[in-house]
């Protein structure tokens, strides 16, 4: 994957009511300063002129964030009720993310659940970060949950690492790399969370690899090819296979489509023994729309604000 212009835009999935880029590595969702000109926005624009909407801020409906320095798989939205949507989605936590890291070091378990509730840093000089509970400035930190399973150990430019999948059970802003540092095995090429040490790659090694939103309409899946091989970059040197990137994407699909089988079957039994109420269930309906409506805007906020980019 060669750096990002405004002519390569790499397409994944295209529909009616969405698109699905393999995002460039150090490139902006958009951005307001009048310098920076090549942003995904400014690609979507060039690629496709005729889709982007007037009506809307950006041009296009970003249905989710990849940090500036992530690549990987982005959904965009084309439409008002397709991004709905999709939000639906993200908001009922339907959706299934899963990304390929090199992290520092020789990763020793081979599978392993990070639950460090992360915050923001207040502290002087590090507010753009993100940071664990206990750490000295972090402000509000949520309870969060990232899985890692090792696919490879290997060196990078002579220096031990592992290639890892990474799946975010929680969406909290800088949530794999503040996990991986906590951890001691941060993101090789993070500048930010490696406090400015960790400078000598082309480029930080996290990847948005596979995507699913199962949309009312659509079932939104891909993958977006995988960068860190030894045929795209000579200084990545794998040594020894864990668990094979393929079996474990299919192992993670076989798991999320078991997940929506028990919750449609609860779902339904739950309705076969629920009986009458309708009319109770109406009016207890009414009185909580304008409470929920509210409560979905919270969210949703929080949501667009997450899109800050460092």
């Amino acid at each position: 994957m060669e750096p990002g212009t405004i002519d390569n835009l790499c397409i994944l999935y295209q529909s009616s009511d969405f698109i699905v880029v393999n995002k460039h590595w150090d490139l902006r969702i958009d951005s307001k300063m009048w310098y920076e000109t090549l942003t995904l926005q400014s690609q979507l624009k060039h690629r496709f002129p005729e889709l982007a909407d007037p009506h809307t801020y950006y041009g296009f409906r970003f249905c989710h964030q990849l940090d500036f320095s992530t690549s990987g798989a982005l959904c965009v939205a084309l439409n008002k009720a397709a991004a709905g949507s999709a939000y639906r989605c993200f908001k009922e936590r339907l959706v299934t993310k899963a990304y390929l890291a090199l992290v520092r070091g020789h990763v020793s378990q081979s599978r392993m659940t990070i639950r460090y509730a992360i915050g923001k840093n207040t502290t002087e000089g590090m507010t753009h970060m993100m940071c664990i509970e206990g750490t000295e400035g972090c402000e509000n930190p949520k309870p969060c949950q990232s899985e890692l399973i090792v696919l490879e150990h290997g060196l990078y430019s002579g220096d031990p690492v592992t290639k890892v999948l990474l799946q975010p059970l929680t969406g909290r802003t800088h949530q794999l790399r503040v996990h991986c540092s906590a951890i001691g095995h941060p993101i090789v090429g993070d500048f930010t969370y490696s406090l400015r040490q960790d400078s000598s790659p082309y480029r930080m090694m996290l990847h948005a690899y596979y995507l699913r939103i199962p949309t009312r309409t659509e079932l939104i899946e891909v993958c977006a090819p995988d960068p860190f091989v030894p045929a795209m970059d000579a200084h990545w040197v794998p040594q020894r296979v864990t668990h094979r990137l393929d079996d474990t994407i299919q192992e993670l699909k076989a798991k999320v489509t078991q997940q929506q089988q028990e919750e449609e079957e609860e779902e339904q039994s739950q309705e076969a023994t629920s009986g009458g109420g309708e009319e109770e269930e109406e009016e207890a309906r009414s009185e909580a729309g304008s409470t929920e409506l509210e409560e979905r805007r919270a969210p949703c906020q929080q949501w667009l604000a997450e899109w800050a980019l460092e």
